[in-house]
């Protein structure tokens, strides 16, 4: 069976096989060049049908003022929760002098445990909560201020701050219009990240109130009831403090390990059966100590419904559709003649550069750049331009004028002359040193002091430190050619000097040779 193709009859365009079916349902398509509907003789197209879309209604956000006033409040609440447990921390450490007076073990213990578990509750506040509050990252602590709450009210109701702000933080993240595209399973990972924060840090915490208890309370026996544990501990209950210690230890560990899993839990999105199952075994094992584990078991919990959820990344959302564009078919561009560009004559020494750079190309390494022997370096001849010795000769007559001179005779002009330009070529002892420590030629040193002769001290110390930089970066086959440069004059070699650093020996070449032929 031959298939048919439908083309457009504005743009030419043919019609793909997805479309051509629905041109054969008598369904109506456009161009997907042009966008013109598809046209044909006695046929009238009916338009595509669309999949029915339940309308969304928007979750009931607070308004812009309510969600204000509720950020004001948190914030306002941030600053002053401390404050009851501060001031029954200085308190309670303030009464340890108490013993000054009865000598009482047991109060100081009392004392001591009281104050160090207000700032346990105060550290973890400040450390976290409040910091993140202040940066306004409240699902970052989505459950961090309620829980933290909670467990300050155990010390007679002195959290009720923090719980107050951590209602009104679960309230702000839920109606929050940022998080207006959250689903169940994105507050449900709010929720694990928020317990999986401080799960461990809590059941430290709560620890402590279990020690605290245990001695305040007493330890339960069958036969005798609760009995005090008072110091030093009465050596009838041995084996029942072994126990209690036991559990201590287990949930201790539990603790620790639930640490050691914070990072890669913290980074999951998707959950297996083994992940709940392995927190629900930990929860349980840590709660065998005055539910030391309860946060670790409500995060296994929570992670067991989590298996049953979709992960945001795999939501399917139904796509919206958008206007086709046209995209207008570029013109055809008009034929070009190529410059021909006449080739220039290139000596015979740039040829064999040329040729080598071409056949061996050089590497960037510094290391290797300077490859020249001492031999080839000598023969290379470094000429100074005659109209810069004229000029640089002009001003030194200038500066020399006759009308100085204290004699008349021709002669005798000379020789003062000669003298004054045997003044100006003295060197000082540094620029000396550093002349010689040059390694080139002995040619080439007395062309350098022949230059030097006609600058002023500043200028010549200038002048060598110029020389001095081009031999330590740049290979001396270059430094031979940029001397050769007519209008290039020594001030401008630190500038020539800084672009050659930054390219490599091929690219060096090629600015060089360009710098003679436009230079």
């Amino acid at each position: 069976m031959v298939k048919k193709v439908y083309i457009c009859r504005e743009c030419q365009h043919a019609y793909p096989n997805e479309l051509s079916h629905l041109i054969e349902s008598n369904i109506q398509v456009y161009c997907e060049r042009c966008g013109s509907p598809f046209i044909m003789e006695g046929i009238k197209f009916k338009p595509a049908t669309t999949p029915y879309r339940r309308e969304k209604k928007p979750f009931h956000k607070l308004s812009e003022s309510k969600s204000s006033s509720l950020e004001k409040s948190i914030q306002l609440l941030n600053k002053i929760s401390f404050i009851p447990l501060f001031i029954f921390t200085c308190i309670s450490f303030g009464l340890i002098a108490e013993i000054a007076i009865y000598w009482d073990i047991g109060l100081l213990f009392d004392r001591i445990m009281h104050g160090f578990l207000g700032l346990f509750i105060i550290v973890y506040d400040r450390t976290r909560i409040a910091r993140k509050v202040k940066e306004k990252k409240y699902n970052d602590i989505f459950l961090d201020a309620f829980s933290w709450g909670v467990l300050g009210c155990i010390l007679y109701g002195l959290g009720v701050i923090i719980l107050i702000k951590g209602v009104l933080i679960i309230i702000y993240v839920i109606t929050d219009s940022k998080n207006e595209d959250f689903k169940t399973y994105d507050y449900g990972l709010l929720a694990k990240n928020s317990l999986n924060s401080f799960s461990a840090k809590a059941g430290f915490l709560i620890l402590l109130f279990g020690i605290y208890r245990i001695y305040s309370d007493g330890i339960y026996l069958p036969k005798r009831g609760l009995i005090n544990l008072d110091f030093p501990f009465d050596l009838v209950i041995p084996a029942r403090l072994l126990i209690y210690l036991g559990f201590f230890l287990i949930a201790f560990a539990i603790l620790l390990t639930d640490g050691s899993l914070k990072k890669e839990t913290n980074e999951q999105t998707k959950f297996k059966i083994g992940d709940a199952l392995k927190y629900l075994i930990l929860g349980i094992l840590g709660t065998i100590f005055f539910a030391a584990g309860i946060f670790i078991l409500l995060k296994g919990v929570l992670i067991f419904f989590l298996i049953f959820g979709t992960p945001p990344e795999t939501i399917q959302k139904i796509p919206v559709t958008e206007k086709s564009v046209y995209f207008a078919p570029a013109p055809p561009t008009p034929p070009y003649r190529k410059m021909e560009v006449p080739e220039k004559e290139v000596s015979e020494e740039r040829a064999i550069e040329l040729k080598d750079v071409e056949e061996k190309p050089v590497k960037a390494e510094p290391e290797r750049l300077d490859e020249i022997t001492a031999k080839e370096l000598e023969k290379i001849p470094i000429k100074i331009d005659k109209e810069e010795k004229e000029k640089r000769e002009e001003e030194f007559k200038l500066k020399l004028h006759d009308s100085l001179l204290p004699v008349k005779d021709e002669k005798d002009k000379k020789l003062v002359k000669e003298y004054f330009s045997k003044i100006f070529a003295v060197l000082s002892k540094d620029l000396r040193k550093q002349i010689i420590d040059l390694k080139i030629s002995k040619k080439e040193k007395k062309e350098l002091l022949e230059e030097l002769a006609f600058l002023t001290k500043e200028e010549q110390v200038k002048y060598i430190e110029a020389i001095v930089n081009l031999y330590k970066e740049i290979p001396k086959r270059l430094i031979a050619r940029i001397r050769k440069l007519s209008n290039v004059r020594p001030k401008h070699y630190n500038r020539i000097l800084e672009q050659l650093k930054y390219m490599d020996y091929e690219e060096q070449i090629k600015f060089v040779r360009f710098l003679e032929e436009n230079a």
